[in-house]
């Protein structure tokens, strides 16, 4: 594997072997990962406050400045692939207020305060607040 796709196969490799239930926050219109773990069984849906056309999987309106926190009813984990830096505080306050773990791939070196790269992971997969695990 190559590129971006491994960076997203790698993500849900690690997530289907963790968790039953995640959301994908800032999906935006790379849905690799999410199409990898809606075929899992794990996906419950993606958030954004864009919506592509033509989504066979669950794809929703929220902005994370302002969630809509029955979306996230239920759910083990939220992860969010090349998020922009201003969203990280907003993940970190719904992970913890919906008592669920945050694993958030960067896009580049963002930021000098998140935690290391969590063990088990092929790419630099960052767990923000942990929970479950």
């Amino acid at each position: 594997m190559s590129g971006y796709k491994h960076i997203e196969t790698s993500v849900a490799r690690y997530l289907a072997g963790r968790y039953r239930s995640v959301i994908e926050i800032g999906a935006g219109f790379n849905l690799h990962a999410a199409q990898l773990l809606f075929r899992a069984g794990i996906l419950k849906c993606c958030t954004d406050i864009i919506i592509p056309e033509n989504v066979i999987i669950p794809y929703f309106y929220d902005n994370v400045m302002t969630p809509s926190f029955d979306l996230y009813r239920d759910v083990e984990c939220i992860y969010s692939i090349r998020p922009v830096e201003e969203m990280i505080p907003y993940l970190i306050a719904l992970a913890t207020r919906i008592n669920a773990d945050l694993c958030v791939y960067h896009l580049g070196f963002e930021g000098t305060d998140r935690p290391a790269p969590v063990k088990g992971s092929n790419v630099p997969l960052h767990l923000y607040v942990s929970i479950r695990n």
